[in-house]
């Protein structure tokens, strides 16, 4: 069963610059979702649906643009961003990203902050990695006294050597700002996957002035649990504490243009 994907993206009566974006992103969608067809089996009905709320989406995002703000978008940018979406759309938060870089590349007024590295940068994200950028956004326009605007706290869980200062890592890059997501060990690979693409950078030996910063880390299930049994005694652990090394986790420059222009 094939459906009717083909977006209308500009009105007919709008100006000639808005209809020759228009033509291009008609011509690009043809070329990228023409050739995709969906049977009337259970996953693809879902695919097809998720396909249709990708077109919706990025219609809404474009259609949202002032007619005096629409340029001709760069095809180095907005032919691999649509060609990369049709791997993703049915990711919620994936084709968002998408949607949001496609109509930002016909955006005078966002143009200059899209960059071609953001294509792959999405191919590279999980949702949670996009959950986890999402907690940045409206710390972008405060200014935060603690650091700069846009950091938020991290830890390392060292384990503490019976009868000596020396420590052996636990738990690397500890991140609690994802309420949604309680797995440490899931929200530490984010991070570090995001540190990767050059989206954040996480520094330790510096740290939040404010007190109550780290309290939660302190409270997290695991380090409770572990400071119980290693507090313990017993002697067939070669540990005596669990200690936590602070730290900061804070949105690069092109980390903070992909969230303004993506997120």
């Amino acid at each position: 069963m094939k459906i009717d994907i083909v977006p209308k993206f500009i009105d007919e009566a709008a100006t000639p610059i808005a209809k020759s974006v228009g033509k291009t992103l008609d011509s690009l969608w043809s070329l990228v979702f023409g050739g995709i067809n969906f049977y009337a089996d259970k996953v693809n009905t879902k695919r097809a649906h998720s396909l249709q709320l990708f077109k919706e989406e990025l219609e809404e995002e474009v259609s949202s643009i002032p007619e005096e703000s629409l340029v001709e978008p760069p095809l180095h940018i907005i032919g691999p961003t649509m060609e990369a979406s049709k791997f993703y759309f049915e990711s919620e938060e994936l084709r968002s990203m998408f949607a949001n870089l496609i109509a930002a590349s016909v955006n005078a007024k966002t143009l200059n902050k899209t960059h071609p590295a953001f294509v792959e940068c999405i191919k590279q994200l999980s949702p949670v990695d996009a959950k986890n950028l999402k907690l940045f956004k409206p710390l972008i326009h405060e200014i935060a006294p603690e650091f700069a605007p846009s950091s938020l706290p991290i830890v390392n869980y060292h384990l503490l050597f019976k009868k000596s200062s020396n420590f052996a890592p636990y738990k690397n890059n500890v991140f609690l700002s994802n309420t949604e997501i309680q797995d440490i060990d899931l929200n530490s690979t984010s991070v570090t996957n995001l540190n990767r693409l050059g989206l954040v950078e996480i520094q330790y030996g510096t740290s939040l002035i404010s007190e109550h910063a780290y309290t939660e880390f302190e409270c997290e299930p695991l380090f409770k649990q572990t400071k119980k049994v290693l507090m313990s005694n017993e002697s067939s652990i070669a540990y005596q504490d669990i200690v936590i090394e602070k730290g900061i986790i804070f949105l690069t420059p092109l980390g903070t243009n992909f969230v303004q222009v993506c997120i």
